[in-house]
């Protein structure tokens, strides 16, 4: 490890508000890196070579020439080795504490800047590896790469886990359990997985009182298709603004029409052209409220805020535009698909 100069430098400038004395500080060469006399910076120090070479603190009683001032020269030890110099000038029986304060202090910093700099390099490991973890849709088991990463990070990618995919936000305490993983998949979407079925409670808990939108994919030991599944409940949740919509198991059967490409691009045009006025999103809205509340005429026109006459207009209005009776379950059901494609084609 090598004494970074700026460190050094701020190091010696805090110290020099609190003493009366210059303070050197040396790299392991013996250059000075840092000093209260900015004149000095970059020269030879040989009062730091010599304590390098010894290998022990150097006090100086006797002046030597222009800058060999008395004072003292201790080194400064991380990992067991020399990695620089301090030195005070000053009466060597006053300075040599202070030194040695200032020794202590200096190695502790670096210790914690050490500490902080590994930490920084396991999370960066640690996301990049979740984030490729969650790409794997099938195969795990013979995924030699990724295995044998996750054995280093001490993480059984066998186990089965849930996503649980939401907004990018700072989660309450609390609501991760000590073996799950979170990471950013993109600048605007956290991914939670999770190998506990009381975690997904808690997060269930968590959208339905606080109004938190979150998808919720399958346990999956190929954790990718959970990861899909998660971001798709999602991405349904927000089109038909159904915060109730969590768990996949909700909203598979939409996916499944939605993924099976199905021949409604003349429905969807005419919902287009009804999305055109204000009349035509009434119609839209009506519609979807219809079939949320499984055709239940009293219940439908009480969420519009409408009378149930109004409400029997509309639909006569949906039968007109579109040649199919909302009252008949096939033709209903045939709206309802070119409904579900408007809306996830918007």
């Amino acid at each position: 490890m090598k004494l970074d100069p700026k460190l050094a430098q701020d190091i010696v400038n805090k110290m020099m508000t609190q003493i009366p004395y210059n303070v050197n500080m040396m790299d392991d060469q013996g250059y000075i890196i840092a000093s209260g006399d900015p004149q000095r910076l970059n020269t030879l120090h040989v009062g730091a070579v010599a304590a390098i070479n010894q290998q022990t603190t150097l006090p100086m009683h006797d002046s030597y020439g222009d800058h060999g001032q008395p004072g003292v020269n201790m080194p400064i030890v991380f990992n067991d080795q020399i990695i620089g110099v301090i030195g005070i000038t000053g009466d060597p029986e006053k300075v040599t504490p202070l030194a040695s304060l200032l020794r202590v202090a200096t190695e502790l910093l670096l210790d914690q800047n050490q500490h902080n700099l590994q930490e920084k390099q396991y999370e960066t490991t640690l996301n990049r590896f979740l984030y490729h973890w969650s790409q794997v849709t099938q195969q795990i088991d013979t995924n030699t790469n990724l295995l044998l990463e996750a054995q280093q990070l001490g993480i059984d990618i066998l186990k089965p886990r849930a996503a649980i995919v939401l907004p990018k936000q700072t989660l309450p305490i609390g609501l991760l359990d000590a073996t799950d993983f979170q990471f950013d998949l993109d600048t605007t979407t956290l991914i939670v997985l999770t190998a506990l079925p009381a975690t997904i409670a808690r997060f269930t808990t968590y959208c339905q009182t606080g109004q938190h939108r979150l998808g919720i994919g399958l346990f999956d030991r190929n954790v990718g298709n959970s990861v899909r599944q998660a971001r798709q409940t999602l991405r349904i949740s927000q089109i038909f603004q159904r915060p109730d919509f969590i768990h996949y198991s909700q909203i598979a059967f939409i996916q499944a029409l939605l993924d099976g490409h199905l021949h409604v691009t003349d429905l969807q045009q005419r919902f287009q052209k009804l999305a055109s006025t204000a009349n035509g999103r009434e119609l839209i809205k009506t519609l979807g409220m219809f079939v949320r509340l499984n055709t239940n005429v009293l219940q439908t026109a009480a969420a519009l805020h409408i009378h149930r006459n109004t409400l029997s207009y509309r639909l006569d209005r949906l039968q007109q535009i579109f040649q199919l009776d909302p009252h008949q379950t096939l033709d209903l059901f045939t709206l309802y698909v070119g409904y579900l494609y408007f809306k996830a084609d918007k």
